[in-house]
């Protein structure tokens, strides 16, 4: 990410000094940072905790607030391995080393103490963590990978060290603590019980339950009831952090004051990641005004209305009631909407919407004529598409088997609803890039076909998150695909050429931009290597189509 600067916000030469109210700004002495007050004060810590019993914690500004610039870095109360693992990272044999997260086979080399697999025989941990991990058995031979799979369970880990904070980190203890734990909802739920069975019943019984008879029992956890693991769950999976290392590793991390941040289908800031610290930098992701709430968005904001709710729902046990959230055009994106469901013929050129958005068993009622239909079957119907969808693009469509699914779809979905969006989303990068189907070798008309769906995905990014706060990656390749259009046209329609490639390059930019949000990820660095290649090209390409038009 980028980091606030490590230099005097006066001199400008290396400085250590950090203002000690919001730890952004540097000085190298106290003069210097007396003299800077008077500016820097309208952006020192422009936040302010606030509770109330609808939202409990959250943070509001208390100044105006510009757009990207930070609001505050805050280290982690914890960090641990990637807390839901899908069912086939839970049998891999390729697991994050215990000591540096480094991937590493499950069977090569383990740490000399507790026998947990590490990267290197050099690699070390954390002692107290060691010591509670010594105390199991682990098995003794390395050939059967199906046992030591099911005796390291790395996602186990982060409720481990938030326990072991009772004794390192008091503080963070009680920081930690403090947190929502959604406890009283949590339980009977899938997420309760899967809790039980792959981490608490575990823990207790393979090292926990052994601390009494160990002789470092001093030093270790005193309270580890499952109770207060349950607890301790709820808290990782209400508040918990995505965190991407450089390797594309994942871990997940507690923030005291980011997860007080409230969720919004439309955020207004953002946040980025020090792998090598696992700081967050929390930005504004437009200006804010003075009184405005600090929101981020836990769901993926491309879901239509139900697919969010039910997701918050399972995972962060309430129901989100934002302005998109009651709009059943969802900001005039239509992403939820289907076709009139009624009209066999197809001539009523109605959209069937929720009657109550926030209601999962509303009806839903074409905007046209009297058509209304159950819940039930839309949910049924979205469902089957949903499955084809994915099944489509779980392996390697061509752009014809993505059209062919388009047309079918578009009998009963809005031509913005999201499964429609990302099925043109994958044909916008297919048209100039699948074997035969190369820009030079595209028609006028495919060229034409991918200019609007470029478009047209475009407009919906812009309705759901106008600055690309959380569409980043999506917008950033969208205005890559329009920018090899421009150019293609460029190349085709010589006396637009000029006006071409000036849209071209304004595309570019913009992505530039966008893009900048991203470069604490993996696939956010890649998009920038292949932006900063893309923008040598277009200025070779604007240099070449000059002088032909010269000569």
């Amino acid at each position: 990410m980028t980091l606030p600067s490590a230099n005097c916000a006066v001199c400008h030469v290396a400085a250590r000094l950090t203002c000690t109210r919001c730890k952004v700004v540097r000085y190298c002495n106290g003069e210097h940072q007396r003299q800077d007050w008077p500016q820097h004060k309208s952006c020192c810590r422009p936040f302010r905790e606030q509770q109330d019993e609808q939202l409990g914690r959250y943070l509001v500004a208390t100044h105006n607030v510009k757009a990207k610039q930070i609001i505050f870095v805050e280290d982690p109360l914890v960090v641990g391995p990637k807390w839901f693992l899908t069912d086939e990272e839970k049998s891999a044999s390729i697991v994050p080393c215990v000591g540096c997260y480094t991937p590493c086979r499950v069977d090569k080399h383990h740490c000399r103490n507790c026998r947990w697999p590490v990267c290197s025989v050099g690699c070390e941990h954390e002692k107290l963590e060691c010591s509670v991990l010594s105390l199991g058995n682990a098995p003794k031979t390395k050939t059967d990978v199906r046992a030591l799979v099911d005796y390291y369970r790395h996602d186990a880990l982060l409720v481990l060290k938030c326990l072991l904070l009772q004794q390192q980190h008091p503080d963070r203890w009680r920081a930690l603590l403090e947190m929502q734990s959604h406890e009283e909802e949590r339980l009977g739920t899938e997420l309760h019980q899967e809790a039980e069975q792959r981490v608490v019943g575990y823990l207790q019984q393979r090292f926990l339950q052994r601390i009494k008879q160990s002789k470092q029992r001093d030093s270790m956890p005193s309270d580890y009831e499952p109770q207060l693991l349950h607890r301790l769950c709820g808290i990782i999976e209400t508040n918990y952090m995505v965190i991407e290392l450089a390797t594309g590793i994942e871990l997940s991390g507690l923030f005291r004051q980011a997860c007080m941040m409230e969720h919004a289908c439309q955020p207004n800031c953002y946040f980025q990641f020090d792998a090598a610290t696992q700081r967050i930098a929390v930005r504004a992701g437009c200006d804010l005004k003075k009184g405005d709430h600090l929101k981020i968005t836990y769901t993926n904001i491309l879901w239509g209305t139900q697919m969010r709710h039910h997701h918050l729902l399972m995972t962060k046990h309430f129901s989100c009631r934002c302005a998109r959230c009651e709009d059943p055009t969802e900001y005039g994106s239509y992403v939820s909407a289907m076709r009139c469901l009624g009209d066999v013929s197809k001539t009523c050129v109605g959209v069937q919407l929720p009657v109550d958005p926030l209601d999962e068993k509303t009806q839903w009622k074409c905007d046209t004529c009297p058509m209304v239909v159950d819940a039930a079957y839309v949910t049924e119907v979205q469902t089957h598409m949903t499955e084809q969808v994915e099944s489509l693009l779980a392996g390697r469509p061509t752009a014809s088997q993505v059209e062919l699914l388009l047309a079918r779809l578009s009998q009963l979905l809005h031509t913005n609803h999201f499964h429609m969006f990302n099925l043109k989303h994958t044909l916008v990068q297919l048209y100039g890039h699948e074997p035969g189907l190369e820009l030079a070798t595209l028609s006028d008309l495919q060229l034409g076909r991918k200019q609007r769906l470029c478009d047209e995905l475009y407009n919906v990014c812009h309705l759901l998150d106008p600055h690309s706060i959380k569409l980043a990656i999506y917008v950033s390749i969208i205005l890559i695909e329009m920018t090899h259009t421009l150019e293609e046209r460029a190349r085709r329609e010589q006396a637009e050429a000029a006006a071409l490639l000036e849209q071209a390059e304004l595309r570019l930019k913009e992505a530039q931009d966008v893009v900048e949000k991203v470069l604490d990820s993996v696939a956010g660095k890649k998009l920038n290597d292949k932006l900063q290649k893309h923008f040598a090209e277009h200025y070779k390409l604007t240099a070449r189509l000059k002088f032909n038009k010269l000569n």
